[in-house]
């Protein structure tokens, strides 16, 4: 009897698991820090007073319009700053690890509470509008007084400002990221957030340095959201 030979059987290709995932995820990091830097750039222009003091309680309680805009804008601003400053420092797995796990602290002390600091504007806003801007002040002054408030905010300033820098400088001690990427965003910080301060000009500068960055984190090699090998 005639032996019969088995068919080969044509391989098929299968994309691997996640690949969509990851493509998704790797787009979002592009994109994080130039939409941070232009949400900005919104808050500022639509900023009803960039001061302080009686001024700033009296323009915030007669345009709570522009306000909310401002408000909402910085919020999510905040949230794909330290976005990008988590999903960068996820990439670093060997030289630079360390630096990136400190990124990522950085960015979660930032995320947890600069975000949500911005509901002091619709405080100040409704304080300003029901009790005059004494009561406002009144509020501001007692305010002042609590030693864990400065903490929070200090700390949580201070993360969110660090956290994207120092994961640029990991991505770029794992020879993932060009060096001027991670100093374009350290200057549009550094410019933009300490020497000009809350005004469209700042925000233009921030953004600047932030599609800088969103340029260099296009040019990463892909193979580095590769899923990481199993033991």
């Amino acid at each position: 009897m005639a032996q019969i030979d088995a068919v080969p059987s044509t391989p098929t290709r299968t994309e691997p698991t996640g690949t969509s995932a990851l493509a998704a995820r790797r787009w979002l990091l592009v994109v994080a820090p130039a939409l941070a830097g232009a949400l900005a750039v919104l808050g500022a222009a639509a900023d009803p007073y960039t001061g302080d003091g009686a001024a700033l309680y009296e323009a915030y309680a007669n345009d709570p319009d522009s306000l909310q805009v401002k408000a909402l804008a910085y919020h999510v601003a905040y949230l794909f700053w330290g976005l990008a400053a988590l999903l960068l420092a996820g990439l670093v797995r060997r030289r630079g690890s360390w630096i990136a796990n400190t990124a990522g602290a950085l960015a979660l002390l930032g995320l947890t509470t600069m975000p949500g600091f911005v509901l002091a504007d619709f405080y100040d806003s409704s304080i300003g509008a029901l009790f005059g801007v004494d009561g406002a002040l009144q509020v501001e002054d007692r305010m002042e007084g609590m030693w864990a408030l400065a903490v929070l905010a200090s700390s949580g300033a201070l993360g969110l400002v660090l956290a994207l820098p120092v994961a640029a400088f990991a991505a770029w001690r794992a020879g993932l990221l060009a060096w001027w990427g991670a100093v374009a965003a350290t200057a549009g910080i550094v410019v933009g957030f300490f020497v000009l301060g809350p005004t469209v000009g700042a925000g233009l500068v921030l953004t600047a340095g932030f599609v800088v960055l969103s340029v260099a984190l296009a040019r990463v090699d892909r193979e580095a959201w590769a899923v990481a090998p199993t033991a």
